[in-house]
């Protein structure tokens, strides 16, 4: 009888952590396109996963049908929209031309390296209501496999900025908890949740708030791992990280912004990874805005 106690007790702590609601083991190559999009292009692309934008302009008056993004998915295609749940961008639908710094109070500084991207209070409940719930309803609606969520380390930049590092961290799981069920309910248990970066947030967010997270996503994506990085103290850190991740069966991303100098190295690296990862070499200048196909 212990023995049968102990096993339900494995099973009901253990396996949703370990449980891949949506397959993709399958997944060999994908496509990151966000500016500019051309579908015709994509469909054309041998990669099996695509991350690109719910809009060709990121203007919702050109977002993409259902017909369109079912003709990606008609060719074999996970087909994932980009989504910043860290910062708001004022040429979206949501922006309204009052506002600035401090006005919602949750609009926060313009980021210098992206103008029109605003640092936002992202535990505000305006937040969701007046942005990602209206988002996530177009991205659903559209047909869309699952959600990449962007600037999920927008919790690093408040928690050090206010020596508040462990609650940013989880109310920032809190969030990415809320976009996946919310898109879960709406979409089915098979919609995928893969947020980009932040990968210090397994250590910063506690132990059981670490397990909430690896419960809530299916895959991560990782931007300039392997080049361009902070260094080597950086990239073995968050390859620590992505060894963690991929012991919970979450599947892997990469995307490094460099020239065709150096695709064959890089190929040779993430080929030969241990990972469950695939690679991706965009433009050196990170803008996103073509398709790369290396081969």
């Amino acid at each position: 009888m212990k023995k049968i106690i102990v096993f339900l007790l494995l099973f009901v702590f253990v396996s949703p952590l370990s449980a891949q609601r949506a397959d993709l083991s399958w997944v060999q190559s994908w496509d990151y396109w966000l500016q500019d999009i051309d579908l015709d292009r994509l469909k054309d692309s041998s990669s099996d996963l695509v991350v690109i934008d719910y809009s060709s302009d990121g203007k919702d008056e050109n977002a993409f049908d259902t017909t369109e993004i079912a003709s990606l998915k008609a060719e074999n295609k996970i087909v994932l929209a980009y989504l910043s749940i860290g910062e708001a961008e004022s040429y979206r639908f949501y922006w309204k031309s009052s506002w600035e710094e401090g006005t919602p109070r949750f609009i926060e500084k313009e980021n210098p390296d992206w103008r029109g991207n605003f640092k936002v209070k992202y535990w505000y409940k305006a937040w969701w209501d007046k942005v990602l719930q209206p988002y996530m309803d177009r991205i659903i609606d559209a047909g869309f496999d699952g959600v990449y969520l962007d600037i999920v380390d927008a919790y690093y930049y408040f928690g050090d900025k206010e020596d508040n590092l462990r609650t940013r961290a989880r109310q920032m799981v809190k969030l990415v908890e809320k976009v996946a069920q919310y898109g879960r309910e709406k979409a089915g248990e098979d919609f995928i949740i893969a947020p980009q970066n932040g990968l210090g947030i397994l250590d910063d967010a506690s132990k059981r708030f670490k397990g909430r997270y690896l419960e809530a996503i299916d895959a991560v994506g990782v931007e300039s791992l392997f080049y361009n990085n902070a260094g080597q103290e950086d990239m073995e850190y968050r390859l620590r990280k992505l060894t963690d991740l991929d012991a919970y069966d979450k599947f892997i991303l990469n995307v490094e912004y460099i020239n065709a100098s150096k695709y064959d190295e890089y190929f040779d690296i993430w080929e030969g990874s241990e990972l469950n990862m695939v690679g991706y070499p965009a433009e050196e200048d990170a803008n996103l805005d073509e398709l790369v196909i290396p081969y």
